[in-house]
């Protein structure tokens, strides 16, 4: 009667062990597939032939100081540049935020759109800091800027440079 008990424990406790393990893995897949959509949706916006060349106008943009920046592309001056800056910027910024939070990782980022925030964020970095600076808006692009560290962190750390 006792080996019947502890053959009945055992298989009990083998059966919950696989449907931890097999839940576990289905979580993770979910979890995965998510992180993948998420990215996916975002990429969708900023692989278009119209952002292409919005982001090559942002790269190739001239200003000397702040002051110049805000006479040629300040929203009340220019807004049309401003709708072109916020298209790219806030995707820039949520990918940086949801990569902050874990919900995709930086691999997949550098994969998919290489250097093209860090680019850009060459360019618009200093005044984007101006901005926060001068508006009191600490929080003004923090998820662009954290993208930037972070696709140079994986750079330096899984890239050879030559």
């Amino acid at each position: 009667m006792a080996s019947f008990e502890f053959l009945a424990i055992t298989l009990t406790g083998l059966g919950l062990t696989a449907s931890i393990v097999y839940y576990a893995t289905i979580l993770r897949n979910a979890n995965r597939n998510r992180e993948l959509q998420i990215f996916m949706d975002i990429f969708k916006s900023i692989s278009t032939e119209e952002n292409q060349r919005t982001w090559a106008e942002l790269l190739n943009a001239e200003f000397t100081d702040y002051e110049d920046y805000m006479k040629k592309y300040d929203s009340g001056v220019n807004p049309e540049h401003y709708g072109k800056r916020g298209s790219i910027w806030w995707n820039y910024n949520a990918i940086g935020f949801l990569l902050k939070k874990g919900h995709i990782r930086v691999d997949d980022v550098y994969d998919l759109i290489g250097t093209q925030a860090v680019l850009l964020w060459g360019v618009w970095g200093d005044m984007i800091h101006k901005v926060r600076e001068n508006q009191g808006i600490s929080s003004y692009f923090t998820g662009f800027e954290h993208l930037v560290e972070e696709i140079d962190k994986y750079r330096k750390e899984h890239l050879v440079t030559t």
